[in-house]
């Protein structure tokens, strides 16, 4: 029996149900499917009318197996839909001079701000309760007044920012030259702007954009520029203040600088603090800083740092202002500007100092393509409806605000905030076709092969866009499957090329007798493993852009697979007890809301069970097939991962451990040699060793103590670290039995 269902919101796509499922079971599986919406389903609207087919896309088999979707789609165009514009159509049209020196004025200012100059921003923060209270504790402490108050003043001269107009409109000139030298495009949601704009005028807003990339620090600016919206001011790191020239234009466009660390100096943390606080309460600027803190290397949202977050939720925790919007901002790139550095920092190859010299240097990238960027500006997310419920603000009504420091639960408020917010920039992503590719790319090389024929490809990645869609994800695919291949591979041609022969051709980027730019450190492995490691990392940076997409059904299919190995049927609590382990053990390495295990859960179950791969009857679960394609390409996105978290295990196992440096080199060591013919060359990433660490003491796995020398020491418990090993599944994988 072959049941038909239309898809809500996908523009009519007809859905085939398995033919072995009955239309008890399948009415019984949709009910448990949330509805799957996106706000980007507008983005790409397809003028195509898809045939969905079951059929199986592994490499090498043909079209016969029942329980896969196959998109099979006639060549024709799919169109930008309205409501995105791209920011360099009109720039390629008219002079950017006159652009950049036109008449300028910000509309939607916040309404009840002031005009406050630098100097009056600097006493305001030397004269608050805070610094003087902070100046009085030390000088109680021993220190010299005088020399505190001159500290204030140095601190304040080396942070804060200038924001001149002329300045400004240096980079309105600057940028677009070399925007339409390297991208296609630059395409972005007007509606979010206007949101923004009628945000703005009656609270403060904060904007926490992506960081992926240098490309990301003036984007913003830029935009609000060509917008005409207030500019922000925007945290940045001591080291571009270092930078001859641009360390000045930076601050000249309204950057502030701040130190990497600095909770251990009591002083700097107040005049830091008053300093935020004083441009969003009372100039009302939008202040712009990146959630995660750093670049990430690894194309992954990184945890939140929720210095600057509490630091700018306490004005409303203290009952200072009524409100605080927050804009999540999505900045998704076809090609990251760093992606090669990027693969030798993961290794271990520290990055180049920044310097003026070096973004000189960098200029041979005009002569490169990077294809599109998307920028996303989320809905505003209020402080106050987020917060409010989950922190008593009344407990700290009576102590006057420069002696109220943020308690525990309201920094754990805090830190769920953060999550929050990175969840609603990674549902505003728009995932590149390169992306999917990458994921078919890297499953040809872990299997050794370093081609791949272009026909196979388009059939595998017109497969997993048809899944990611039906997921709700928004993926930029412009014109037939093919087309848009063909086109990333010519964005990428480093990278991948295609042949005249129809074969896609991966490059092998770092030759083995040549040496790694800027290194001073020797690496712990050897040529032949970073020769294939860089190219491996290099894809799975673009991977990790759309692993959130296929996260939760990856982590559930994880489950069940483990829980296969002791029964044929699991039951739904089970399986929903191993999910919640695995989401633990890997918190630091995917974004998680701590408040939606459940739903997660559902979510990821969901996609398998819609998608024919598992049926739920009666609380059992039960594999629909044992060669499922689409559960082998989940597992597939998990194991260079899972491969790290096991030898983290056994690394653990192996003594205990004083040096915290060391632990991560042997690692690191213990990936090389269990990699053999799996081919998991991105499991040598340092990023995802460092969060294995964190996970497993989070879970109490690892115990850190301190011994009577002062020496901190990793102890291990070596039941939970086998059960870990087991749990992921990597003894029971061929390649790696004997090597673990």
């Amino acid at each position: 029996m072959e049941i038909r269902l239309i898809s809500a919101g996908h523009g009519g796509t007809e859905v085939r149900a398995p033919h072995y499922l009955t239309t008890q079971q399948t009415t019984s599986t949709l009910s448990t499917l949330p509805k799957l919406s996106h706000p980007y389903e507008r983005v790409y609207t397809s003028t195509t009318n898809y045939s969905v087919t079951s059929c199986d896309l592994s490499p090498g088999v043909g079209c016969t197996m029942e329980a896969h979707m196959c998109l099979s789609p006639a060549p024709r165009k799919v169109k930008v839909t309205e409501g995105y514009v791209d920011l360099l159509a009109e720039r390629r049209d008219t002079s950017d001079l006159r652009w950049a020196i036109r008449e300028w004025q910000s509309r939607g200012d916040y309404r009840y701000g002031c005009n406050m100059t630098r100097k009056e921003i600097f006493d305001h923060v030397i004269h608050s309760d805070r610094v003087r209270h902070t100046i009085s504790k030390l000088v109680e402490e021993g220190g010299d007044g005088k020399a505190l108050e001159a500290e204030v003043e140095d601190i304040l001269e080396q942070m804060g920012h200038t924001q001149e107009l002329g300045v400004i409109r240096q980079f309105a000139f600057v940028l677009p030259k070399i925007m339409k030298k390297i991208y296609g495009k630059v395409l972005i949601n007007e509606d979010g702007i206007e949101k923004l704009r009628n945000t703005h005028v009656e609270t403060p807003v904060v904007l926490l954009p992506t960081h992926r990339s240098y490309a990301d620090f003036l984007l913003v600016s830029y935009i609000a520029y060509h917008y005409n919206l207030p500019l922000p001011v925007i945290a940045a790191g001591m080291d571009f203040m270092n930078m001859a020239v641009i360390g000045d234009k930076l601050r000249g466009s309204g950057a502030f600088y701040i130190r990497r660390s600095f909770m251990d100096n009591p002083l700097y943390w107040a005049v830091f603090q008053e300093y935020v606080q004083t441009i969003v309460e009372y100039t009302g600027a939008p202040l712009e800083f990146f959630l995660e803190g750093t670049r990430s290397r690894s194309g992954k949202s990184l945890p939140p740092k929720i210095g600057l977050l509490g630091c700018v939720s306490e004005i409303w925790l203290r009952g200072r202002l009524p409100d605080l919007a927050i804009i999540p901002i999505s900045i998704s790139y076809d090609r990251t500007l760093e992606e090669k550095l990027y693969a030798y920092e993961l290794l271990g190859i520290p990055k180049p100092p920044e310097s003026t010299s070096g973004l000189l240097k960098a200029t041979s990238i005009l002569k490169e393509s990077f294809g599109d960027i998307f920028i996303h500006m989320g809905e505003p997310v209020s402080l106050r409806s987020y917060l409010g419920p989950r922190v008593d603000r009344h407990l700290s009504a009576s102590i006057p605000a420069h002696l109220a420091s943020v308690t525990r639960s309201e920094l754990c408020a805090c830190e769920g905030l953060g999550y929050h917010i990175l969840r609603q920039i990674q549902q505003g992503a728009v995932t590149s076709v390169w992306s999917v590719v990458c994921i078919q790319l890297a499953r040809s090389l872990h299997g050794g092969c370093w081609s791949l024929p272009l026909a196979t490809l388009v059939k595998e990645v017109a497969w997993l866009i048809g899944i990611l869609r039906r997921t709700g994800a928004a993926v930029a695919l412009e014109g037939t499957v093919e087309e848009a291949v063909v086109r990333s591979l010519s964005v990428h041609k480093q990278l991948a090329s295609l042949g005249e022969d129809r074969v896609v051709y991966i490059s092998r980027i770092h030759q083995a007798d040549s040496h790694p730019p800027t290194t001073q450190k020797k690496l712990n492995l050897s040529a032949a493993t970073v020769e294939s490691a860089v190219t491996h990392l290099m894809l799975q940076h673009y991977i990790n852009q759309a692993i959130h997409l296929l996260i939760r059904p990856a982590l559930v299919a994880l489950a069940l697979h483990s829980l296969l190995h002791e029964t044929n049927t699991p039951h739904t609590e089970n399986l929903k007890e191993r999910f919640a382990f695995l989401r633990s053990l890997f918190w630091f390495d995917f974004i998680f809301e701590k408040e939606v295990e459940g739903r997660d859960f559902m979510e990821g179950l969901s996609v398998l069970t819609w998608s024919g791969e598992v049926s739920v009857v009666q609380e059992q679960v039960q594999m629909m097939r044992s060669d499922s394609p689409f559960i082998t390409t989940l597992l597939h996105l998990l194991s260079p991962f899972t491969l790290t978290y096991s030898c983290t295990a056994i690394t653990l196992d192996s003594q205990v451990w004083e040096d915290n440096g060391l632990l991560v080199t042997a690692i690191q060591s213990q990936v090389e040699r269990c990699i053999g013919s799996s081919g998991l060359y991105s499991a040598l990433s340092l990023d995802s060793i460092r969060h294995s660490i964190r996970a497993f003491t989070k879970l109490g796995i690892v115990t850190r103590t301190t011994s009577v020398d002062g020496q901190a020491r990793l102890t291990s418990d070596q039941q939970k670290l086998a059960s870990v090993v087991n749990i992921l599944g990597t003894k029971q994988d061929k390649h790696l039995q004997a090597r673990l």
